[in-house]
């Protein structure tokens, strides 16, 4: 039988509700006074219980939704009713009144094995596993399945763009799908539902006997948990942060996006001091602020650009996206200082010159940018200021004892930063060969989110098309990058030409006094102008 949960009175005058999180998915097992809503209210955040038991059939609302008192929530079937929940039955007894049951009457029935046909037809949802650490924004770029179609287990079946790369999903489970619940173009989140599907799970795990420890899931054996049983476990880069309604209430409170907020308890469970201290450091200018926005001045709303002419609107990718915020954020919070040099490159373009074909027998392209890339590695090695960043909620300089290169690699979907690990303790053709490498995985989208994590200093280059001197924006939370342009040719004395490589240095003037910034860069000219200073020197 079905019967549906809808929404209970919550209080006196209470009108506004809206769903903070909803803790059911189609396909769980709900029992009596089992939390399965939370919801704000104009007063509080509150818990709310649901008052049926049975398996969940269908979900009538999601994350963000109004409601009004008396709203189906959710509906479920009573078929299958919860262990302990089912009325017992009647012992019989003859006309003395005495019980005529044996006692091996009293034993249960043993229940038959399902079969294997039974087993092919058990249905299921596939929902969105986790897919790396702090990935927040989420769009589906194509679905590869359709209803009907039949997936095995490791089968691509979502192509997705994160605010990193794009990826693909593979299906944990095979069978047939049932229903696909997203189409391209769709925004999701960690335990979104993807398809419901009629078949075994390929991953599910065999009962553990009792002297067996269970290995810990993998984000993929995690997928066919309903994001109830799941939600102490998922991140909270997807929406799902464990949090007390209370302190949710208290986030609110004092303006705090409690899903930005790094939990210190079991799982990741924010505490009221969590959010204290993400506050503080929101004050002292360590956390993010909306993209677009500085200095707290309001955006003003755009004019009607449709009353001087035709326009076309194009949604912005999520790369777009992540890459519009994050720059907001790093002019925002990096106070920017840039100069401007040039560096002599004549003889290092004839070494360049020179092996130019050992470098592609190893896969490679010997080109001005993977040697300007290995001079960076090397001049952060002796100048560490500018390796490091900065912790304005401990007034600390973090100081890193690694040298990890982000590259800008243009792409179709924008600016994407792979990171080239460990670069000063590698030579420039090995640079040059990961640099192709990491470059196409970037434009074919099939770059990890590893490869574009953990960067502590940037290159930038403008290329061979036009562009001299310009002002790089710090990737943040590094503390300054380096913009390349254009080689240029000049005279030179006595006759000839050299090769001038115009260089910009943007830095951190919180960390970098200007002094030291011209000292850097110019350490960076003289090892481009002067390339056997590499060896001899280090």
């Amino acid at each position: 039988m079905t019967t549906e949960f809808k929404l209970p009175e919550l209080g006196e005058n209470i009108e506004t509700i809206q769903v903070v999180k909803v803790m059911v998915a189609v396909g769980d097992h709900v029992e009596m006074d089992q939390p399965v809503l939370e919801l704000e209210t104009d007063k509080a955040t509150v818990e709310v219980p649901s008052t049926v038991a049975g398996t969940v059939s269908v979900v009538h609302v999601r994350d963000g939704d109004d409601m009004t008192v008396g709203q189906a929530v959710f509906a479920v079937e009573e078929g299958e009713s919860a262990p302990g929940t089912a009325e017992p039955e009647a012992t019989p007894v003859d006309s003395s009144g005495e019980n005529t049951e044996t006692p091996a009457a009293a034993e249960p029935a043993p229940q038959p094995e399902p079969t294997a046909a039974a087993q092919a037809s058990a249905p299921g949802n596939f929902h969105l596993p986790e897919l790396g650490e702090n990935i927040e924004t989420i769009q589906v770029v194509s679905v590869l399945v359709k209803a009907g179609d039949t997936v095995s287990a490791d089968q691509a079946v979502l192509e997705l763009e994160t605010d990193k790369a794009t990826v693909e999903v593979p299906s944990p489970v095979s069978g047939v799908v049932k229903e696909v619940a997203v189409s391209p173009g769709t925004d999701m989140k960690v335990g979104d539902l993807v398809f419901s599907y009629e078949g075994v799970a390929a991953t599910s795990p065999e009962p553990a006997s009792p002297d067996v420890q269970e290995s810990p899931a993998s984000p993929e054996r995690q997928v066919s948990q309903s994001p109830a049983a799941a939600r102490g476990s998922l991140p909270p880069s997807g929406g799902l942060v464990p949090a007390a309604p209370s302190v949710r209430r208290f986030a609110r409170e004092l303006g705090v996006d409690i899903n930005a907020v790094s939990g210190s308890g079991p799982h990741g469970r924010v505490s009221e001091d969590d959010v204290k201290r993400h506050a503080k450091q929101l004050i002292q200018g360590k956390g993010p602020a909306p993209a677009g926005v500085g200095g707290g001045i309001p955006v003003p709303p755009l004019p009607a650009f449709e009353q001087w002419g035709d326009v076309r609107r194009e949604k912005m990718s999520v790369i777009r996206r992540k890459t519009a915020e994050h720059m907001a954020l790093s002019w925002s919070q990096i106070p920017h200082v840039t100069i401007f040099d040039s560096a002599d490159i004549t003889e290092l373009d004839d070494l360049r010159k020179r092996y130019t074909d050992k470098a592609k027998e190893a896969g490679g392209r010997l080109t001005m940018g993977a040697m300007v890339v290995k001079v960076a590695a090397q001049a952060l090695s002796v100048f560490p200021k500018f390796n490091a960043s900065i912790d304005p909620a401990s007034n600390e300089i973090i100081f890193k004892d690694y040298v990890h290169v982000g590259v800008a690699v243009d792409t179709e979907r924008g600016l994407m930063v792979p990171v080239i690990r460990d670069t000063a303790e590698k030579s420039m053709i090995e640079i040059a060969v990961e640099l192709v490498q990491i470059a196409d995985k970037a434009r074919s989208g099939k770059i990890t989110v590893e490869e574009m994590s953990g960067s502590t200093f940037t290159v930038t280059n403008l290329g061979r098309t036009c562009g001299t001197h310009f002002t790089p924006i710090i990737n943040y939370p590094d503390v300054a990058i380096l913009g390349v342009g254009r080689m240029v040719k000049e005279p030179a004395q006595g006759g000839g030409e050299r090769k001038i490589l115009p260089l910009s240095l943007s830095f951190d003037h919180r960390i970098i006094d200007g002094s030291d910034g011209v000292k850097f860069l110019a350490w960076i000219i003289e090892a481009l102008a002067e390339p056997l200073l590499l060896s001899l020197e280090g």
